[in-house]
């Protein structure tokens, strides 16, 4: 039963993170709790690098005020997460997964720099709407895996909040 499950959540993984060539090894199901947090490290970071350029360059005062909002939340999480390894004693390693999240980052960042005015603000939300889709799917699938009480506990906390991102963004993005 779990080899199935551990195939349906490589399969969804794949689709969420469309255009990465990753092996079933980096995915959720079979990432350690150090590797877990070493992806969620790698996405609060990038949304963190993200939200302070967006603070910078965006126009739109709706996106600025978002863009605030996942720095200092983010930087929470970033907080809360570290505090959670240390009681858990693990020490967060980056797995494939984040360095290729990581690369697909500084590629999104490279054209954000680019853009300007209502541009940047759209490049923006749409770069925030990936990002939360890849990042709730994540949790989520990781969340279904993890066998430490105190990790699943987190990941399940999270999910909430990272749909509230979501939700955001995309509501943003309508107006």
């Amino acid at each position: 039963m779990k080899s199935v499950l551990t195939v349906a959540v490589t399969i969804t993984a794949g689709i969420v993170l469309s255009g990465c060539v990753l092996t079933q090894k980096m995915m959720p199901g079979t990432m350690s709790s150090s590797e877990i947090f070493g992806v969620l490290d790698t996405i609060n970071r990038s949304e963190i690098d993200a939200g302070r350029l967006a603070k910078e360059k965006a126009t739109a005062p709706e996106v600025r005020s978002f863009a605030s909002r996942m720095v200092s939340e983010h930087q929470r999480i970033i907080k809360d997460m570290k505090q959670l390894a240390q009681r858990m004693d693990v020490q967060p390693q980056k797995p494939a997964l984040a360095f290729t999240l990581n690369a697909s980052h500084q590629d999104a960042m490279e054209e954000l720099w680019d853009k300007s005015g209502s541009d940047f603000d759209k490049a923006y939300m749409d770069y925030q709407i990936k990002m939360h889709e890849q990042a709730v799917n994540f949790v989520r699938n990781a969340a279904d895996q993890v066998e430490n009480f105190s990790l699943n506990k987190h990941l399940r906390e999270a999910k909430p909040e990272l749909q509230n991102h979501l939700a955001s963004a995309e509501s943003i993005e309508r107006e």
